[in-house]
């Protein structure tokens, strides 16, 4: 019995023992850092922007139209929002039931905008855009350019987008249409 008490009695200074090194070296690094001098500006690359911007491409679930924000490197225009419409949802989205209605194509778009007036030239031999398709277009573009717009400070109205298939039609939509950018949750 007495053995078992002089453990436990050794045991506690054992313990106090350890509580007091742990403190002394938390002590220890807090004032070591103390004498770090300071190093001043360092030169290390761009400076932080903020927040970039984001393109809202509209894809199709269940007849409706969709508004999915996306982050994307890299410089922002209209052209490339247009690139990446068609190119379709990525798996992710296609997971969640988001599909496209717009044809597709064997050569690049060519997108002009000029203030309000966007003009998109597909491909010859693209199939006539249904209207959802037209829509998809038109509310892409139309949000591609308000963010554009945002940076260069100059909003006029909305946006008309005139698509052009050589040798088939063309068809105009407005940004006015457009529902508001949902996500695709």
């Amino acid at each position: 019995m007495r053995r078992l008490m002089e453990r436990g009695h050794s045991r506690g200074r054992g313990q106090r023992a350890v509580r007091a090194g742990l403190s002394l070296t938390a002590a220890a690094l807090l004032l070591s850092s103390c004498g770090i001098p300071s190093t001043g500006v360092v030169e290390a690359g761009e400076a932080a922007t903020g927040i970039r911007p984001a393109y809202v491409l509209y894809f199709v679930r269940q007849d409706t139209l969709l508004g999915v924000r996306s982050q994307v490197p890299g410089t922002f225009d209209i052209g490339t929002a247009v690139e990446l419409l068609f190119r379709g949802p990525d798996a992710l989205l296609a997971r969640k039931g988001l599909t496209t209605e717009l044809p597709r194509r064997a050569a690049p778009v060519t997108v002009r905008a000029d203030g309000a007036r966007v003009s998109v030239v597909l491909p010859r031999g693209t199939e006539p855009l249904t209207r959802t398709a037209l829509a998809q277009l038109t509310c892409t573009i139309a949000a591609a350019r308000v963010v554009v717009d945002a940076g260069s400070r100059s909003s006029s109205g909305s946006t008309q987008v005139t698509v052009t298939i050589p040798g088939v039609r063309q068809a105009e939509g407005s940004g006015e249409t457009c529902p508001g950018s949902a996500t695709a949750e």
